[in-house]
């Protein structure tokens, strides 16, 4: 017994001494006045504090090197480093965000860093941005991230994200998607809707080492504001064309201050759609569907956070995420039937019915951080399900969600519970470390392959497919910083990744539904296949000067490997392997002119290896192979620079040059039976611009002291590309020029917004494999609309 309070005590003395420093200093601006709430932040410690009322304030902080980070409402934000032998003093002078650039944390190593630091592509949106440039969805990236862009297939969840060109509309996304530290596994989960972010953070190029499967492209890593000791909150209502209205509220406060937390926001989203249905020639039996305007969804979203400080040394953070999409005259999975027509006439579509869809996603996550001397353990819970429905969708057919007792039937819930453990350096030492483990397991029902198709001949009759995914993972990771010299630093990473994937399924005719009798004529095949995949990362960096840094980067991707959800010959595999990316990239960072301007530039060449693509293996049998190989290279460069006061301006160019190299595809005319083969080398990648760029400027001009003027213009060019792996769908090139203006007075705001205000007609979406037709989706035109907003 003596010894364990022997032990007790000893544990209590090395806590007190560890962390019996304090940071404290004063925050004023230029001209010498206070700023009160200003955040202070200890990088990698997760403890941060605000300044009072006379700009003072104070904080513990364990012995070591470390950078601190201070951020205030209206002031550019700073990053200084400094070494914690003993107590330390720092002040702060910060400069309004109109006159100098902000210093930019990043967390794309799993660690905050200065941006300028990390030796890595990375497109950071802070939250000013993100209202600025009205990023309301993943969509708004595009362009605005170089050589990103995105396309949907009718609704947010069924999308298509594409970095320097590697992208794929399946199940398992090239570029992988994380919200709070959770990563959404599949498409399904994507099309959360943005509001209270506090920043989105785009890593170009393939980031497996750390981030896993799925990350071949990139990844898009999403941060939403937590509650702190400051109670705020805001309100905010907005309406537009189209049937547009957006609303949201959020609160955050502590409820016991220094150690219980309390945040909640919502969001309310409706917009009406911008096709008129035309039943002509599709062979509608009434006329109900005539008329009626395609492409409407309501969106309804919540967020909690409950974050409670244990200790100094621990904490904890609960979230919940929710969010339920309903349509009655959806958009999910319908198109129009031939891209020149639909040029042609971007606002009509042709549907004997018009159908609708139902999504309900909740994510649950608790996180916990355990801060030791020098270093931080993180622990990452997660469970996520989401329920899909979804009926009379015109393919052309007529498809409707089943799994076992009713047409549009709620499929079952797809369940993924996921854990992460890490541990990384805190102190800003010689030496950073990074290391953990993954694992994950998942339920799935994916919407393509569990569903009725209606016979076109018998009234009241189905054919049934279906699909249930069991897929388990685990994975173990590390990197490795080490400052060679004062100006060069080497990394180093390791990364290997186990699944199992298993698919129960039937083949076509196996089971029908007539009558309200669901009939199971053949039993259920269930595959299984077992896959590995290393990604290693190698960097050097060399710092030029404090706010100038060059590095080269070897880092790999892969993508899952999986069960074909179809029966096919004997012998032909059922399974197909994984994809992987080779990323080789070479870049530059800096801060000139006392932080007025900056500059990002990086050259890559990205390697494809066995994609996997749909091929004719039977007559009329298709499945996924790993067919072959495909190249992307190019340049990207992003600066930002304020000129003068009050004036910003922000621009992106992204150039890419892709290509297939020599595979072919095998493809049967069902029509006439007769059998083809199409040689793919040579092509370049399907929705894979061959560049994008991106021009914002934003004047903002004091009126009063209280009143302040903003003027906000952007262009966004795409340049052209094949939505097709057959080069036969065409997008050319186009612009699109979005605007808004406003003021500020106080704590309210009101501005009027335009999107696409030259009316630019250009395909939201376009058949990946030609094939199987023509069909694309027309971009919504025009629109505009006002928001308004109070903030305490």
């Amino acid at each position: 017994m003596k010894g364990k309070y022997l032990l007790y005590t000893l544990l209590c003395l090395w806590s007190h001494f560890s962390w019996g420093q304090k940071l404290s200093g004063n925050v004023k601006n230029k001209q010498g006045e206070a700023i009160d709430f200003a955040k202070v932040s200890i990088l990698n410690l997760s403890k941060s504090t605000y300044s009072d009322k006379n700009g003072n304030y104070e904080i513990d902080i364990p012995q070591g090197n470390y950078e601190i980070s201070v951020s205030a409402t209206g002031y550019a934000s700073q990053i200084r480093k400094i070494e914690a032998k003993e107590s330390v003093t720092l002040d702060f002078e910060l400069s309004e965000n109109i006159e100098v650039l902000d210093d930019i944390v990043v967390t794309a190593q799993k660690t905050e860093q200065n941006a300028i630091q990390t030796p890595i592509s990375v497109t950071n949106l802070s939250a000013k941005k993100i209202e600025d440039t009205r990023t309301w969805g993943l969509g708004g990236l595009t362009a605005l991230v170089p050589n990103y862009t995105y396309q949907e297939l009718g609704v947010p969840f069924q999308q298509v994200q594409s970095i320097r060109g590697i992208q794929v509309f399946s199940e398992n996304p090239a570029v992988s998607t994380y919200i709070d530290d959770v990563n959404n596994i599949d498409i399904l989960a994507n099309g959360f809707a943005f509001t209270d972010v506090e920043r989105i953070e785009v890593l170009r190029g393939p980031q497996g080492t750390l981030f896993g499967r799925n990350a071949m492209g990139g990844v898009v890593n999403i941060i939403t504001k937590k509650p702190t000791n400051r109670t705020s909150g805001f309100a905010e209502v907005g309406m537009g064309n189209l049937g547009l209205q957006r609303h949201s509220l959020g609160f955050k406060t502590p409820i016991i201050k220094n150690k219980l937390f309390f945040g909640i926001n919502g969001l309310f989203q409706k917009q009406n759609g911008y096709w008129k249905n035309d039943t002509t020639g599709t062979g509608a039996i009434n006329g109900n569907a005539n008329g009626k305007t395609v492409g409407g969804e309501n969106n309804l979203y919540g967020n909690i956070f409950l974050k409670w400080i244990a200790h100094q040394k621990l904490e904890f953070t609960l979230n919940l995420k929710g969010q339920r999409d309903w349509s009655n005259n959806t958009g999910f999975f319908v198109s129009q039937t031939d891209r020149d027509l639909a040029l042609a006439n971007p606002d009509r579509i042709n549907l004997a019915r018009v159908g609708e869809h139902e999504r309900n996603i909740l994510n649950t996550s608790l996180v916990a951080k355990y801060f030791g001397n020098k270093f931080t353990l993180t622990s990452i819970s997660a469970y996520q399900t989401i329920g899909l429905s979804f009926k009379d969708i015109d393919f052309p057919g007529f498809y409707h969600s089943f799994y076992k007792s009713a047409i549009g039937e709620k499929l079952p819930p797809q369940q993924v519970y996921s854990q992460e453990l890490r541990i990384n350096s805190s102190s800003d030492s010689k030496l950073q470390y990074t290391a953990g483990f993954y694992g994950f397991s998942q339920v799935g029902y994916e919407p393509s392959t569990n569903l009725a198709f209606e016979s076109p001949i018998f009234p009241d009759t189905y054919s049934i497919f279906r699909n249930k995914a069991n897929n388990f993972g685990i994975a173990g990771f590390g990197e490795l910083s080490y400052q060679l010299t004062k100006k060069l630093k080497a990394t180093a990473g390791l990364r290997y990744d186990y699944e199992k994937r298993e698919a129960t399924f039937n083949g076509f005719g196996d089971a029908i539904f007539s009558g309200g009798v669901f009939t199971q004529i053949l039993p259920d095949t269930t595959v299984s296949g077992n896959y590995s995949a290393i990604s290693p990362k190698f960097a050097l960096s060399y710092a030029v000067n404090e706010r100038s840094n060059i590095y080269v980067t070897y880092t790999r991707g892969f993508r899952a490997g999986g069960v074909n959800a179809q029966k096919v010959p004997n012998n032909v595999r059922q399974t197909f392997d994984p994809e992987y990316s080779n990323n080789y990239e070479v870049g530059y960072k800096t801060s000139l002119a006392n932080n007025k301007l900056s500059i990002g530039a990086s050259a890559f060449l990205i390697q494809w290896q066995d994609l996997q693509f749909f091929n004719l293996v039977a007559p009329f049998t298709y499945a996924r192979e790993n067919v072959g190989n495909a190249q992307s290279a190019g340049l990207e460069l992003e600066v930002s620079v304020i000129p003068v006061k009050g004036l910003q301006i922000d621009g992106s160019f992204g150039f890419n040059q892709t290509e297939y190299k020599s595979f072919d595809l095998k493809r049967v005319n069902f029509g006439t039976g007769v059998e083809s083969t199409t040689a793919i080398g040579g092509n370049s990648l399907s929705n894979a611009p061959s560049h994008t760029i991106f021009l914002g400027a934003q004047y903002e001009y004091a009126i009063s002291k209280n009143l302040k003027a903003v003027v906000r213009g952007e262009v966004r060019n795409i340049g052209s590309y094949y939505t097709d792996i057959q080069n036969q769908i065409k997008q050319p090139t186009y612009t699109l020029i979005n605007s808004r203006v406003g003021l500020n007075y106080e704590k309210y705001s009101l501005f009027f917004w335009g999107q696409n205000l030259n009316n630019e007609r250009y395909l939201a979406f376009g058949n990946p494999d030609s094939s199987f037709g023509r069909n694309v989706r027309t971009a919504a035109p025009r629109t505009f609309g006002f928001t308004a907003q109070y903030k305490f």
